[in-house]
């Protein structure tokens, strides 16, 4: 049977974030370190998400689309940064 380990996270919270903390917790019939987690956990998902993501307008989506189809020719600092890289292996 496994053992499921929980892990701590102190915080150091000013009074009026405490209370607002408690207050919402209380409101939303959870123990604080419920709502903590919860509220936390659903933060962190929205902003990995967000990260994850990239949303272009269709302008944006077509000019990177053309860069794929039809890439430039390598300028001269590329050219040497591809021969330094090469040095380097």
């Amino acid at each position: 049977m496994s053992t499921l380990k929980k892990q701590r996270i102190d915080l150091r919270l000013n009074e009026n974030d405490k209370s607002l903390i408690e207050e919402a917790a209380a409101m939303t019939n959870q123990s604080i370190s419920q709502f903590m987690v919860n509220t936390a956990s659903q933060r962190a998902a929205e902003i990995i998400d967000q990260h994850r993501r990239l949303i272009l307008s269709e302008e944006s989506w077509n000019l990177v689309q053309d860069a794929i189809n039809n890439p430039p020719e390598p300028n001269s600092r590329l050219k040497r940064a591809a021969k330094r890289l090469q040095q380097m292996e």
